[in-house]
């Protein structure tokens, strides 16, 4: 089968997570994705983490099924290779700050005049435009400025928490922005702009509670979602710990008063409905934790399955990799590398499709590693390659 994106070519000018997760996006649903790197150094995520590797395995993972290249926009003829190969691309996609691309010489206009058809996505930490613009934006800030930090920490006891959440999040957006203008060019024949900022994704994913604050001028905390969903985290007699989700439906409340033998609290006025143990979230999450510790959590698992109650064990990555859901899923690829060094394991892609391949390799390319081919392509003769590597360009 080929891939649904076969035929699109992607030049990716990025550096360390949110245009490389677009990327490796795009290129698992089978796009021909050209990473483009400064000669020499590159992208500094391949020196995130040591290990025994050529890169880190945060760059290995992000930048899978791509073709590299290097290559110096500072440099005039740098400048004019990069609009040729620009020439045959469907799509750019960047995430350097605003306006940089245009001081090279390569923004939107220069580009689009040279190619009608293409599609560039820029990402930026705060937008385009706007007071913040000249900003240095890193996963951390954004987080915490578009309000992730406040659904998840204490903050009267502050400290980051989790994953690059933004930037993880605007290479998502950015990969559908993209898909989404592919689309609209098989009907009007022309490229278009795709705006991603790691503020705009963070800020949208929060609709909910920040939809529920613009309308009802209710605010929310890093509870108030287990509040409302009567989300309960608990931990057994054996240690273990895990999670119980009754939601809306009241028969998920009968059943864990059942499960967990507090058939009285059911009569408790506390506790009488949804809204009640939501006012009372605080009382039933002592009560439930103190029955927890009467029983291990698999005799609990044992009876919330007979009870049909949501409930699950709270994973790390060992117990997660060990799951026969997840093995079930196939979210587990090995990928074959060059010159008999062992395969490399890698978490694979979060979707499927029924009719057409999704590509999980080639494994990350080494600095420059297919700068010779990717230039070939795309008309340059051997005698003009050796001219810009001489002149270190490439």
């Amino acid at each position: 089968m080929t891939g649904a994106l076969e035929g699109v070519r992607v030049l990716e000018l990025s550096r360390y997570i949110a245009a490389p997760v677009t990327g490796k996006l795009l290129g698992e649903l089978g796009a021909d994705v050209v990473k483009i790197e400064t000669p020499t150094t590159g992208d500094p995520m391949r020196y995130w983490q040591s290990g025994d590797r050529a890169h880190s395995p945060q760059f290995a993972v992000y930048n899978r099924t791509k073709r590299g290249i290097t290559l110096d926009l500072k440099h005039p003829r740098g400048t004019e290779t990069f609009l040729r190969l620009a020439e045959r691309a469907d799509v750019v996609v960047e995430n350097f700050r605003p306006g940089v691309m245009d001081r090279l010489g390569v923004g939107w206009d220069v580009l689009s005049e040279r190619n009608p058809r293409l599609i560039y996505c820029a990402i930026t930490g705060f937008g385009p435009t706007g007071p913040y613009v000249d900003r240095p934006a890193y996963d951390t800030v954004i987080s915490a400025m578009g309000g992730l930090f406040s659904q998840l920490i204490d903050l009267e006891r502050p400290q980051p928490v989790g994953p690059a959440f933004s930037d993880l999040l605007a290479g998502l957006t950015a990969g559908h922005g993209i898909l989404a203008a592919l689309h609209a060019r098989t009907s009007t024949g022309r490229g278009q702009v795709v705006d991603a900022s790691m503020l705009r994704a963070v800020v949208g994913l929060l609709a909910e509670p920040g939809s529920v604050f613009l309308d009802q001028g209710q605010d929310t905390v890093s509870n108030t979602r287990q509040r409302r969903a009567q989300a309960y985290g608990l931990v057994s007699a054996d240690g273990q710990p895990f999670v119980v989700h009754m939601s809306v439906p009241e028969k998920f409340w009968l059943a864990v008063t059942e499960v967990f033998d507090l058939l009285d609290l059911r009569e408790d006025v506390r506790f009488v409905d949804r809204m009640a143990r939501h006012d009372n979230y605080a009382a039933l999450d002592t009560i439930l934790k103190q029955s927890a510790l009467q029983r291990t959590r698999s005799e609990w698992f044992d009876l919330l399955e007979r009870a049909d109650v949501p409930h699950g064990p709270i994973n790390g990555f060992a117990e997660v990799f060990d799951d026969p859901q997840v093995a079930e899923l196939g979210l587990v690829e090995s990928i074959a590398m060059p010159s008999g060094e062992r395969p490399l394991t890698q978490v694979g892609p979060s979707l499927l499709l029924s009719d057409t391949a999704l590509r999980v390799g080639p494994p990350a390319p080494l600095l420059g590693e297919h700068t010779d081919q990717v230039l070939a392509e795309s008309g340059f003769t051997q005698a003009e390659i050796g001219t810009l590597r001489t002149e270190g360009v490439i």
